[in-house]
C-alpha cells in the first residue's frame, strides 16, 4: 500500500472517510432544493442556532453537538411551518432567528461562565471523533433524504416549479417544505460534526452549485450533484492525509475546484 494511505487502515481515519462520502454523496442532494428555493440564507441562521445550542448544551451538562443539534431540529422545524401562517419570508424569520440566537449565546456565555472556545469549537468540527454509530446516523439520513426523493420526486418538482400551482394541483407544499426544512437542519447538525460551522457549504451546497448549470431537469441535477459530492469529500479527504492538512478546508478546497471547473465548462458551452 502506498505509505501515505496506510492512515485509512486506522479505523477512526478510516469511518472519517465514509462519513464524509456518505454526506458528500446524499446531503449534497438538499443543495439542489436550498438553491432552487432561494434557501441560501437558511444554512446560516442553523449555524448560528448551533452556536446557542452548543451554549446551552454546555451549561447543561450535555456534549455542544448534541445540544446544537437538538436545537438546530428544533427551529427548522419552527421555520418549516411558522412561515406561511406568519405571513412572513422564510428569510425574514432566518434573519431573526439568527440575529437571536447569536445574542442569546452571548448572554449564556457571559451569565453562566460556559468556556467561549467549548462553544465556538463546533465551528472546527470533529470528524477524527466519528463512531460506528455516527456512521450509521449519517447512513441512515442520507438514505431516508434519498427515500424523499425517489418517492416524492413529483411533488418536489412541482413545488421547485411553481409553488402555487403545486397547490393548485394537489401538492401538500406545506408538508413538503417542513420535510425539507427537518432533513436540511439534521444535515446542517452533521456537517457541524464533520467539517465545522464555517465550511458547512462545502457539504451541502457547493456540489450543487457545480451541477445545476450543466443539466437542465432536476433527475440529472441530483445524480450530478450526488456525484460531485461524493468526489469532492473523497479527494479533499486524501488531499488533507497526503499533505497533512485540516479536512475541513481540503474538501472546501476540492469542491471550490469542482465550481470552477463547473464554471469553466458553462462558460465554453456558451460560445
Amino acid at each position: 500500500m502506498i505509505e501515505w494511505l496506510e492512515p485509512l487502515q486506522i479505523p477512526i481515519i478510516r469511518n472519517s472517510l465514509i462519513g464524509l462520502m456518505l454526506a458528500g454523496g446524499m446531503f449534497s442532494l438538499l443543495g439542489v432544493v436550498v438553491i432552487s428555493l432561494n434557501l441560501t440564507g437558511l444554512r446560516f441562521t442553523l449555524m448560528h442556532v448551533g452556536l446557542l445550542g452548543a451554549a446551552v448544551g454546555i451549561s447543561l451538562g450535555i456534549s455542544p453537538t448534541t445540544g446544537a443539534f437538538i436545537l438546530i431540529i428544533i427551529i427548522s422545524g419552527l421555520l418549516g411551518t411558522i412561515g406561511d401562517r406568519l405571513q412572513l419570508s422564510v428569510n425574514s424569520l432566518s434573519g431573526l432567528f439568527m440575529t437571536g440566537s447569536l445574542a442569546v449565546a452571548f448572554l449564556i456565555l457571559a451569565r453562566s461562565g460556559v468556556p467561549a472556545m467549548e462553544v465556538f469549537g463546533i465551528f472546527a468540527g470533529s470528524i477524527l471523533f466519528l463512531t460506528t454509530v455516527d456512521l450509521v446516523v449519517i447512513a441512515s439520513l442520507g438514505l431516508l433524504i434519498l427515500s424523499v426523493f425517489f418517492f416524492g420526486f413529483r411533488e418536489i418538482q412541482l413545488t421547485l416549479v411553481d409553488k402555487d400551482l403545486a397547490k393548485s394541483l394537489g401538492v401538500p407544499v406545506g408538508l413538503i417544505h417542513l420535510i425539507i426544512f427537518l432533513l436540511l437542519g439534521s444535515a446542517v447538525a452533521f456537517a457541524l460534526k464533520l467539517v465545522g460551522a464555517l465550511l458547512v457549504d462545502s457539504v451541502l451546497l457547493l456540489p450543487a452549485m457545480a451541477a445545476l448549470p450543466l443539466t437542465s431537469g432536476l433527475k440529472s441535477a441530483l445524480f450530478l450533484t450526488s456525484l460531485f459530492g461524493m468526489l469532492s469529500s473523497t479527494s479533499g479527504f486524501l488531499l488533507a492525509l497526503r499533505f497533512d492538512l485540516p479536512v475541513g478546508a481540503s474538501v472546501a478546497v476540492s469542491g471550490t475546484g469542482i465550481l470552477l471547473l463547473s464554471l469553466l465548462v458553462q462558460r465554453r458551452n456558451r460560445k
